[in-house]
């Protein structure tokens, strides 16, 4: 088996399946050959009017980071934008601002 190197930098939001089948969302701290290292981790969660993001656990401080075991990864990859800034809404209170258009008089 050879090593490869991440696709994720750090900072990027990236998505994570687990055996579990919960899906997390976090922004990526750091990934090392047996885990992934996120921040402010969330999970995804359907409510009435479809995904919405909450806590991973309820026990635990919300803003800091957590290492996960590769082993329980199913799929990882980097997190469709309209979630991403969802994401980053609900961590930091930032909205994104989408390119708006020019309008001439």
């Amino acid at each position: 088996m050879f090593l490869e190197k991440s696709k994720f930098a750090e900072g990027d939001i990236i998505s994570l399946k687990l055996i579990s089948g919960e899906e997390i969302i976090g922004k990526m701290v750091k990934e090392e050959m047996t885990s992934i290292t996120i921040a402010r981790p969330l999970s995804i969660a359907m409510t009435p009017k479809g995904p919405g993001l909450a806590p991973v656990m309820f026990t635990v401080s919300p803003d800091a980071e957590y290492t996960i075991n590769k082993s329980v990864i199913v799929f990882q990859g980097e997190t469709v934008k309209e979630i991403g800034e969802q994401y980053l809404f609900q961590t930091t209170g930032i909205q994104p601002v989408s390119a708006g258009s020019i309008v001439t008089g």
